[in-house]
Order: C-alpha cells, then structure tokens, then sequence
C-alpha cells in the first residue's frame, strides 16, 4: 500500500453528506456539521444509502422496493394514505427524505403544482402580494426546491394557504389520489404541506443566520393556513414568528433620527452590498399584511395584545407604504415608476392598508392605558373620527375598484360568467376543460388582471363594513359603560339639572350619528352582497365570510332599542344571510360531515351540498337585486 504522505492526492476523504451530495459541492469533512450546511443553516445528515458500482442487483431492487411498500403501509391504514396524523405525517415526511430527495413533487405531480402556483398568484396574491411573483416564478422554473430547502418551504407554505383559503383548488387532486366517492378534505392537503414546510427547516433552524424573509413569508402563510382552519394557537404562533422575523430583518429602530425601517440592506454581508428595491417591497408588504391580519383578528374579537405591533413612534415609525408598483416594475437595483393614476395590483392593497390604520387611535389607547382611562367625552369623540376616517376611504377609490353590478353590461368579467367559464381545479393527468377560465385569463392577461381587481374589490368594502361596524359596536358597548356608572355616580353625589342637561346636549349629536351609521351598515352590507359573485368571494372565503359573518350576527343580535326602522325590516334578510354563511362555514376546510366514515374525509354528496350552499347565497343575491335592492321583500 502506498504510503498517502508521499502523495497527499490520493488519499480518499469520507463521502459527502446528504446536502452536500444533493448540491453536488465539496463536503467539508474537518468539522461536523460540515461548513456548507453551517452556511445554509440545515442539518448535516448521512442518512442516504451507499449506492453500489455496476449493474443493478434485481434481487437487491425487489427486496428494497418491498421494504418500502411494508413500511408504506404500516405509515398509512389502507384506504387513507395521507392522513394528517402529526406522527403519521412525520414517519411519511422521513421516508421521502430517507429514500430520496425532498423537492417539491412531494407536495403534488408538477404539473398539478403548476397550475396551482397559478392560482395563488390569480386569487391569493392580491390580498397578500408576496413573494415577488418574477423572482419566485424564475426559481420555480430552475426547480430550486431541490437545492434550496427555504424555497421549498415557502412553495409548500403558499400551497397550503391556498388550499386553507380556497378548498376547492386542491379537491381535484385529492380525488384522483383516491376516489371520486371518498376522499380527503383539504386539511389533509394543508397539513400535509405544513409538515414539508417545517421539515425543510430542520431541528436547527432557530439558530440558522441570516434568515431571510422567505423565511417571514413562509411563516405568515403557516400562520394564515392555521388560522383558517381554526388552529387558533398554531396561527398567533406563526404570526408571532412573522414579526420577529421582520424585526430582524429590518424593522428596528431607524439609526437617524427622520428615517424609516427598510428592509433592502444585508446586514449579515461582510461587505456592504447594493440597496436590494426587491426585499426592502417585500418585507414591507409583509409588514402591512401582518398589521391588517391583526387588526382583522381584533375585530373578530381577538385581544390586541395576543400579538403587539406597538404604535408608530417617532423613534420606532413604521416602514413606508410599499410602492404603487406590480411586481414586473420592482428590480433589486431600481424600482420603475409606472404612469400616474395607474391601478396596479399594489392600488387595492394599500386602500386596504388605510382602512385598517383607522383604527390607530383606539388600538394605541388600548395597548397604552385602554379605553376606559379616557373621559366618556373623549372616547365618543375618538370612535366618530375613527368612523368618519373609514367612510371616505371608498370616495378616494379609483373606478376599477369601484363597487357596480357583477350583471352589468359594463362589468368586462360579466361576459366571462355568462359564457359559462369557471373556475376547474387541476385535473390532471386529464387535460383542464375548454371552459376552465384559465384559458382566458392566460391568454388575456388584462382579464386576469380585472379579476384581481374583483377579488380586491369585494376585501376593500367588506373590510370597511366590518371596520365601521367595529367602531359603531365599540361606541354603544362604551356608552353603555358610562351611563351605568353615570348612574351610580348621580345615585351617590347628584348631579345639577344644568350639568346633565349640557352632557346630554353633548351626546345627542354623537349618540344620532352612530344610530344612522348603523342602520346605513345593514343596507350597505345587503347592498355589498349582492354585488359580489362566488367567483370573488370563494378564493378567500375563509378571510371575507369571517367578515360578513361578524358583521351580520353583531346586528342582527342586537339590543332591540338600538335597532333602527330599516335594521328591524331586514331582521329576516339577515337571519337567512346568517344562516347561509354559517353553512358555508361549516363546509370549509375542516366542516363536519356525517356521510364519510372519517371526519377528515367527505364524500361526492358532501361536495355536491357545498355546491348547493354557494347557490342559495347566489339565489339570495338575485332576490336582493330583483327586489331593487330593498331587503324588507326578499
């Protein structure tokens, strides 16, 4: 044997590592873990098998593959290989990972993956508008879900909020998994793609540096995936991670007095690297989705302090709008400015972000002192500026974001539904149906473009409902309070007849304003519904049902006295409206169901009562439209 001294070259280092290997890089063999896994922040594994020289052995083949089909099914019971079992997906997630590699066909068939990539950015993108669409599209297409496990994550992450907000794009293939008769729910689809997302991570991940806002934005979607599946601790998590992400990555206290936190500097470079236009708009439409979804929650009557984005302060501002811009305008070293008075995908998100920041004053005061240190003069003031600021929101917004009839002649996307185009899911292998929409709107990328602007059309007015609804609730619930204790007081010390004359002069303006708002919520609400198609409302269902849920049973619930002659006509109107959105609730991606077998399973009877429920809304639409709009003869 030769001695290795005499030539160092031919000494033969220690196989690669399972990344190293994947990578096709030199493996690092001096430390464990080896330095290019220390870099990317994932675990140094050996866990691929040895691969022999020469032909393959057909025993050898046969006995493996039979090895793996008994541990298959020892996984999965028969009849329902992708349960969403925590220990089942895990044992699954490990026998990818250990027999080959985990890229992002563990999710879906590809060309079921393209399609659905496709529907996130159609119906997903324009309420949460990241990733940047060039730059993940550009990766998706080199398949760097094989090579960069964050990537995968995110793609993983995405689909499992597209499936948690909109059920049916993934039922397809959940049908050809199993069977048209049984199949699974969509939660199977989104835990499912949960589990990829944290296994791309590793045991490891909280120490990996720098992370990046991939990363951010992967968990956003967890958080908003389990959020809508009901997940309620699994989602504050998420979301609580999102916004120390961001923190980390940019919004912290400015250096100079004046600036604002960005997010397009590396921080971790050993170099200073050019201002990147591209992750500085990214994270701050993270951080202006996060601050919406959280005020959303409160006003589903979650507390402001599960998770804390404090006040903009002088010291410590929030980030600047993202720029009016579509992401085919954002490159890492510019931004190009479109044309003035262009509606763009941005438009629609940041009229969303200034209805939300109306409810500045009162979240600031909650988090400091809370409401009820203010004076009840004060207060009443606070709520109807607030309410005030929300109503003339919608008089800024341009026309092609302007609510009209979804039947009028006007409307471009009237024409689409009356040819009978739909939405199909992917149904492949089969090829998608000519009446599939993708055929247009692929084809015709302003069709596209006008169907966004529905689905951002249809959470610009809901959520201004649901925000005016909030400050009306918050000013009888607080006045309430006060007259309580204004009568305890006059019980104890008394009161002139002067003094109660001036405070009561003083809250009749306030108490009347807030008494029309209301009556003026429950016609816009009726009016708003009816103006807005399944084909809107359903990609994100689970965010705008919520809603018009909240909005509808808080009026219709409410003390007689303070109902109105019109919220007391349309008490029936609203009772059918509840009662229709709460079956459709009920069908989301976790409704019961009492024909499978399984609770995670549905049948094709199952589907077919979802479908009856999106008609009875659709009926319930029509009424309201024949009726002239007036809800009393529905």
């Amino acid at each position: 044997m030769r001695d290795p001294t005499i030539n160092p070259k031919l000494t033969r280092l220690r196989r690669a590592c399972d990344m190293c290997s994947m990578r096709k890089v030199k493996c690092d063999d001096s430390n464990m873990p080896c330095r290019p896994c220390r870099e990317l922040g994932v675990d140094c594994t050996f866990n691929r098998e040895t691969k022999r020289r020469g032909p393959p052995n057909k025993h050898a083949e046969a006995a493996k593959a039979a090895k793996r089909s008994r541990m298959e099914s020892a996984v999965a019971p028969p009849g329902f290989p992708s349960s969403p079992s925590p220990q089942n997906a895990a044992k699954t997630l490990m026998t990818i990972s250990t027999d080959g590699v985990l890229d992002a066909e563990a999710i879906a068939p590809m060309p079921v993956l393209e399609l659905l990539v496709d529907d996130f950015f159609t119906y997903i993108h324009p309420l949460a508008p990241f990733p940047h669409e060039p730059t993940f599209r550009q990766s998706f297409a080199n398949r760097e879900d094989r090579t960069k496990p964050e990537f995968l994550g995110l793609l993983a992450s995405m689909i499992g909020a597209l499936a948690a907000s909109f059920p049916r794009s993934a039922r397809e293939h959940l049908k050809a998994q199993h069977s048209t008769h049984l199949f699974p729910k969509a939660i199977v689809m989104i835990e499912k793609c949960r589990d990829i997302a944290l296994l791309t991570r590793g045991s490891r991940w909280v120490l990996k540096q720098p992370k990046t806002l991939d990363d951010a934005a992967t968990s956003y979607f967890l958080g908003l995936a389990s959020g809508y599946t009901l997940q309620w601790n699994a989602s504050r998590q998420f979301m609580a991670e999102t916004l120390t992400l961001l923190r980390e990555l940019g919004f912290s206290r400015p250096k100079h007095p004046g600036e604002l936190p960005t997010f397009g500097s590396d921080n971790f470079a050993p170099d200073p690297m050019p201002f990147n236009h591209v992750k500085d708009q990214i994270g701050k439409r993270i951080f202006w989705c996060l601050l919406l979804g959280v005020r959303s929650f409160s006003q589903l009557g979650a507390s402001h302090t599960d998770i804390v984005i404090a006040p903009s302060t002088p010291s410590l501002p929030y980030p600047a709008y993202p720029e009016n811009v579509d992401d085919i305008c954002v490159l890492a070293n510019e931004i190009i400015h479109q044309a003035e008075g262009s509606v763009t995908l941005l438009t629609g998100f940041r009229f969303g972000i200034d209805i939300y920041t109306t409810m500045n004053g009162v979240v600031s005061l909650e988090l400091a002192y809370g409401m009820s240190t203010l004076p009840w003069a004060d207060q009443r003031l606070l709520l109807r500026d607030g309410l005030l600021a929300a109503k003339s929101i919608i008089d800024n917004l341009p026309p092609e974001l302007q609510l009209g009839n979804p039947g009028d002649e006007a409307n471009p996307l009237a024409a689409m539904e009356e040819s009978g185009l739909q939405y199909v899911p992917p149904v492949w292998p089969n090829t998608q149906p000519p009446h599939d929409v993708r055929n247009i709107i692929k084809n015709q990328p302003m069709r596209r473009r006008q169907l966004q602007y529905e689905i951002q059309k249809a959470n610009i007015f809901v959520s201004q409902l649901a925000t005016r609804s909030y400050f009306v609730e918050l000013y009888f619930n607080l006045r309430d309070v006060h007259l309580s204790e204004q009568q305890q007081t006059l019980e104890v010390e008394g009161t002139s007849e002067e003094e109660k004359a001036i405070q009561d002069a003083d809250d009749k303006e306030i108490l009347e304003f807030m008494s029309a708002e209301r009556e003026i919520i429950v016609q816009n609400l009726l009016t708003v519904l009816g103006s807005i198609s399944q084909r809107n409302l359903e990609p994100n269902g689970g965010s705008l049902i919520n809603k018009i849920r909240q909005v509808a049973s808080t009026l219709l619930n409410d003390a007689p006295e303070r109902k109105g002659p019109f919220a007391i006509k349309s008490e029936e109107a609203l009772s059918q409206l509840l009662d229709i959105l709460v079956k459709l609730e009920k069908t989301g991606p976790v409704g019961e169901t009492t024909r499978a077998p399984d609770p995670l399973q549905m049948t094709a009877e199952d589907e077919e009562e979802e479908l009856r429920h999106w008609a009875d809304l659709r009926e319930y639409q029509l009424r309201f439209a024949a009726n002239g709009g007036f809800a009393g003869d529905l």
